[in-house]
């Protein structure tokens, strides 16, 4: 059964000098996984956080596509091999719409207007339990806390 998945490739500029060669990287991998390509286009290129590889910047391509899900696993082996591609992830994207797609796509690394980040996708449970753990408002100095009950 053929599913929809995103795909955030991150290219070296150094191999990738131009977008024909990383479209054809693209291409190639999506034709050896027998993927559809439904929207693909070059993200952002921005430095890196850290080296990867010797690498100090990279190259951002947002691939949205639909394949069956037996293929994912050689498709992320061939990304891993593709000496173009420092590091790539694949989610599965079927409550994506194709407008979304093209938002995320367009938004070019930048949040899309709204409070939910890329794509208008909220960011989960994960996140929200994030917050509660010490990633919202600091607790006022003197708050009793629910230990200090017991």
């Amino acid at each position: 059964m053929k599913r929809k998945y995103e795909a955030m490739l991150l290219f070296d500029p150094a191999a990738a000098t131009d977008w024909d060669k990383i479209k054809a990287e693209v291409d190639r991998l999506m034709e050896r996984a027998e993927a559809t390509v439904l929207v693909c286009g070059k993200w952002d290129e921005r430095r890196l956080a850290y080296e990867i590889k010797g690498v100090k910047r990279g190259i951002y391509v947002l691939t949205y596509f639909e394949a069956d899900s037996s293929k994912i696993t050689a498709l992320e082996r061939d990304a891993e091999l593709s000496e173009m591609i420092l590091r790539s992830l694949v989610v599965r994207a079927d409550h994506v719409t194709e407008a979304q797609m093209k938002e995320a796509l367009a938004s070019g690394g930048s949040a899309p207007s709204g409070d939910a980040p890329s794509g208008g996708v909220s960011p989960g449970p994960a996140a929200a339990s994030d917050r509660r753990r010490g990633g919202g408002e600091p607790e006022p100095v003197g708050a009793a806390s629910e230990s200090d009950d017991q």
